[in-house]
C-alpha cells in the first residue's frame, strides 16, 4: 500500500515536471514529502544505515543541477540537492540507489580524494573515477549512470573491477588525452557533475569536514550495518599517516623568497610617496631531491615521485635539482619539467648522508627544501649539521628505519604511494566488503 502511495505521488509530480506546472510551494512541499517517503523505505533491513544518515542531512531542491541527486557540507552539516526533473523519472529502487550513491561519497571522503587530484586530472576523468569506483557495486542505479561497462565502451579503454578512484582516474586520463572517446550525444555530461563541490572549495576545512562525517555517521550506526559501511567507519576513525607529499605542500608555504615591487600595495615606510612602490612576498618554490643510488628506489618509483612533486609545485615558479649520491655526490642537474629526470647512475658504494649537507653548506642553499630518497641505511651521525630549513626524509626500503640516531627533520616512508595499489587511506577496502554484492544480481 505505501508503495503504491509513492507511485502514485511520484507519477503526479513528473507529469507537472513535463506541463511545467513545478513552479510552486505546493510542488516544493510534496517533493519533499516524496523524499520522506523514500527515507522512510531506506530506513529497514539493510538500508538502515542509509535512511538515518539522510535524516541528518538538509534536503533542498534545485532545478539546475547536471544530475539527480548531489550532497555538499553546508556549515556543520550535509545538505542533499534533488534536481526533481530526473529524480522523478526514477523508480523507488533508484531513487534509494542514487541516495547510497551520496552518503558512500561522503563515506569514502571523495571531496577530499578529488582535490587532491585536481591539478593532475582533468574534471571528467575524475568524476568518471569517483563514480565507477562506487557505482560498480551498486544495485539498481538509473541506465545514465556511469557504470564500469559504459565507460570502458565510450573510451575503448580497459578498466579492472574493484580498482581505487586514483587508479581509474589515471587510466580514464589517458584514454582522454588520446581523445578516443566514442560519440554519444545522449549520455550525460559527467564533466558537471559534482559541479556543486566548487561553491565550498575555498571555505572547507578537511579536518572540520572530517570530524562532521564522522559525527553523522556515528549518529547513523546502528541496528544492521552494512560490512562496507563497518569498514569505512573504521577507516574514518584510524590515525592517518601524513606522507611525504603532504610535508612537502606545508613546507612550500614557508619557503622565504624575498620580495618583488608592487604598484598595488605602498611603501610601508613612505605610504604618502605614491611614486614609491610596495614589496609583496616572492613565493619562488626551490627544492632539492637526493637520491640514494645505492638504495632500493627504481627508476619507475623515482619518475612518480617526480610526477607528484611537479604536480605540487605547478602553480608557483620553483627551482628544482636532483642530486645523485651514495657514498659521494655522483651527479646534480637542474630538472624543468619531468622530461628532465634522467635514468639513475647505477654503482655499487655505500651510502654517506654527509656529502649533500656539505653540498648545502657549501653553495648556501639555505632557503631549499630538501627531499632526501633513501633506503635510511647510512650513517649514524651527520659530520655537518643541516644548513637549509627544512628537511624530508623518505624512506624506500623495506626496514623503513633511519640510520641516524638524532631525527634531524621530518621522516616518513614511500610505501603505499609509489608503484603499489594505491590504498587511498583505506577507503578501497570498500571492494573487499562489496564483492559479493554481484552475487545477489544474478538471482
Amino acid at each position: 500500500m505505501e508503495e503504491n502511495n509513492f507511485e502514485i505521488l511520484r507519477k503526479r509530480l513528473y507529469g507537472e515536471t513535463q506541463t511545467g506546472e513545478y513552479n510552486s510551494e505546493k510542488f516544493n512541499k510534496d517533493f519533499l514529502e516524496l523524499i520522506e517517503m523514500c527515507n522512510l523505505s531506506l530506513m529497514k533491513d539493510e538500508d538502515n544505515f542509509f535512511g538515518l544518515f539522510l535524516i541528518q542531512c538538509k534536503r533542498e531542491i534545485n532545478f539546475k543541477l547536471s544530475t539527480a541527486v548531489e550532497t555538499k557540507l553546508s556549515g556543520t552539516y550535509f545538505s542533499m540537492y534533488f534536481n526533481p526533473i530526473m529524480f522523478l523519472e526514477c523508480t523507488l529502487k533508484e531513487m534509494k540507489a542514487l541516495i547510497k550513491h551520496e552518503v558512500y561519497h561522503i563515506m569514502s571522503k571523495h571531496y577530499e580524494r578529488a582535490k587532491n587530484l585536481k591539478y593532475k586530472y582533468s574534471q571528467l576523468a575524475i568524476n568518471l573515477a569517483m563514480d565507477i569506483s562506487i557505482n560498480q557495486y551498486l544495485m539498481y542505479l538509473p541506465s545514465w549512470s556511469a557504470k564500469l561497462e559504459n565507460v570502458k565502451l565510450a573510451y575503448n579503454i580497459d578498466l579492472e573491477e574493484e580498482q581505487t578512484m586514483e587508479q581509474y582516474a589515471a587510466k580514464i586520463q589517458a584514454a582522454l588525452d588520446k581523445k578516443i572517446k566514442k560519440d554519444n550525444k545522449s549520455e550525460q555530461d559527467f564533466s558537471k557533475v559534482h559541479e556543486i563541490w566548487e561553491d565550498m572549495n575555498e571555505d572547507v576545512n578537511i579536518e572540520q569536514m572530517d570530524e562532521i562525517i564522522k559525527k553523522t555517521a556515528a549518529n547513523a550506526y546502528r541496528g544492521k550495518i552494512p560490512e562496507s559501511i563497518d569498514i569505512l567507519m573504521k577507516s574514518l576513525n584510524k590515525v592517518p599517516e601524513i606522507s611525504w607529499k603532504d610535508y612537502l605542500r606545508r613546507s612550500i608555504g614557508v619557503i622565504p623568497a624575498g620580495h618583488k615591487k608592487t604598484i598595488t600595495r605602498r611603501d610601508r615606510r613612505q605610504p604618502e610617496r605614491l611614486d614609491l612602490r610596495g614589496k609583496l612576498s616572492n613565493r619562488i618554490v626551490k627544492i632539492l631531491i637526493a637520491i640514494d643510488i645505492s638504495g632500493s628506489m627504481s627508476d619507475k618509483e623515482i619518475e612518480n615521485s617526480m610526477t607528484e612533486i611537479f604536480s605540487i609545485v605547478k602553480n608557483y615558479p620553483f627551482d628544482i635539482f636532483i642530486i645523485e649520491c651514495d657514498s659521494e655526490i655522483r651527479r646534480i642537474y637542474k630538472v624543468k619539467s619531468i622530461k628532465d629526470v634522467k635514468e639513475k647512475v647505477n654503482t655499487k658504494g655505500g651510502t654517506k648522508f654527509s656529502p649533500v649537507f656539505q653540498y648545502i653548506y657549501d653553495k648556501r642553499l639555505k632557503d631549499y627544501v630538501l627531499i632526501f630518497f633513501t633506503d635510511g641505511l647510512g650513517e649514524k651521525e651527520l659530520k655537518i649539521l643541516p644548513y637549509n630549513y627544512n628537511t624530508i626524509w623518505v624512506l624506500t626500503g623495506t626496514d623503513q628505519e633511519l640510520s641516524i640516531e638524532k631525527q634531524i627533520g621530518i621522516v616518513v616512508k614511500l610505501s603505499n604511494s609509489i608503484d603499489k595499489k594505491e590504498t587511498a587511506n583505506g577507503y578501497d577496502l570498500i571492494r573487499e566488503a562489496m564483492r559479493d554484492t554481484r552475487s545477489e544480481w544474478a538471482k
